[in-house]
């Protein structure tokens, strides 16, 4: 059958259609299969960069596990947990009825105050352990501040020695021997005291003896002076105490086993009081305990 010549230009322009559909059909698959290879190549490459990040990640952050130690060694815990109940009773029954009262008889600016009178009795002690770890600038600044603030301050009363730039630190004997590579010791906790460890818990009586409140109260020094003893939060005293009262009843109500919350809390709280500002002095780790 022979097609009509007026049918032909459409015939012509059908095959034309056709031939450029398929043209286009053609580069577009070709465009999808280019497309799909670089977004490919961009994955592979994108999770094997991701990889290696992740790897350097991995080493840094095992590396660091390695070589922080979790705490002191708690070779005495079953002794330790019935002393820290014993402790809680005490709590319960007279030290935080005691605190409360304080709190609630005496104004906050006067609590303050009272805080800052024992701290600057307390320079004495700190002097003393400046020297012993030739610290000669924190000797210097510690007898500063003691003389400024036991004349402009009205014996502690006001720290005016900050006015001067001179910020306060404390020093202990613990911390002295610390310094001088003795090893910490087992965890302890001490009747009525609280968390400590072997080394600092004679640190805490030697302290005692270069407080010049113990000369004039006698062991009443340990009570309301600027000593570790009636604190197991390992503060001072019961003004130093009302400090840290409502922290430590948070922390207490939020933890699951009090006993293990509060010995890892001591542990990092007393190594950042040794060790935080000594980064590149002298040494920056703990000794070791065999």
């Amino acid at each position: 059958m022979r097609i009509p010549v007026a049918a032909r230009p459409a015939r012509t322009q059908l095959r034309r259609g056709l031939k450029r559909a398929a043209i286009g059909g053609g580069r577009m698959w070709w465009f999808s299969v280019g497309l799909s290879v670089c977004l490919a190549s961009a994955s592979v490459a994108e999770e094997h960069q991701n990889t290696d990040v992740d790897s350097q990640f991995d080493d840094f952050f095992d590396e660091e596990w390695e070589q922080v130690p979790t705490g002191y060694p708690d070779v005495f815990e079953s002794s330790n947990r019935r002393i820290f109940a014993f402790n809680q009773k005490v709590d319960q029954w007279m030290l935080d009825p005691m605190t409360e009262a304080y709190r609630y008889a005496v104004p906050k600016g006067v609590r303050q105050s009272f805080s800052r009178v024992f701290g600057n009795l307390a320079s004495t002690k700190t002097l003393v352990n400046d020297v012993l770890q030739l610290e000669w600038r924190d000797a210097g600044v510690t007898t500063a501040r003691f003389l400024i603030n036991s004349t402009l301050g009205l014996a502690g009363l006001f720290d005016m020695a900050a006015g001067f730039g001179l910020d306060g630190h404390e020093s202990s004997f613990g911390q002295t021997l610390a310094l001088a590579d003795v090893p910490s010791g087992p965890y302890l906790v001490i009747p009525v005291v609280g968390p400590s460890n072997v080394r600092d818990g004679v640190g805490m009586v030697i302290d005692g003896f270069f407080q010049p409140t113990y000369y004039i109260i006698g062991p009443a020094n340990f009570l309301i002076g600027p000593s570790e003893i009636l604190l197991y939060t390992g503060s001072s005293g019961i003004s130093l105490r009302d400090r840290h009262y409502l922290t430590l009843k948070a922390f207490e109500e939020s933890s699951v086993d009090f006993y293990s919350a509060l010995r890892n809390g001591y542990y990092q709280q007393r190594i950042e009081e040794i060790w935080g500002d000594r980064e590149g002095h002298r040494t920056s780790s703990e000794p070791s305990f065999e």
